[in-house]
């Protein structure tokens, strides 16, 4: 799956949990912070190179993410104002 950037200035990327085996595209990419926003057993060793974050939700129509956006627009923040780039995945 492909990483791919949202529209404007800010260094922010979308893309799914196999983007986090897209060793060129992350360097490139100068991604520093990473929001895995799913419910799945992650592999540590995936993201030991990155500042993490895990919002646990599943793929329904009826999942509150509303009460997770605090805590994600913050750690997304603190990465792009940090200088880095930011990879949400699912």
């Amino acid at each position: 799956m492909s990483l791919d950037k949202v529209s404007g200035d800010a260094a922010l990327y979308i893309g799914g949990l196999f983007s986090m085996r897209r060793h060129a595209a992350l360097k490139e990419a100068n991604i520093t912070h990473v929001v895995s926003a799913l419910r799945l057993p992650l592999d540590p060793e995936l993201f030991v190179s990155y500042k993490h974050l895990v919002v646990e939700l599943d793929d329904v129509e009826d999942e509150n993410i509303l009460e997770h956006f605090a805590t994600s627009n913050a750690f997304i923040q603190e990465g792009l104002d940090s200088g880095g780039g930011v990879l949400v995945h699912w």
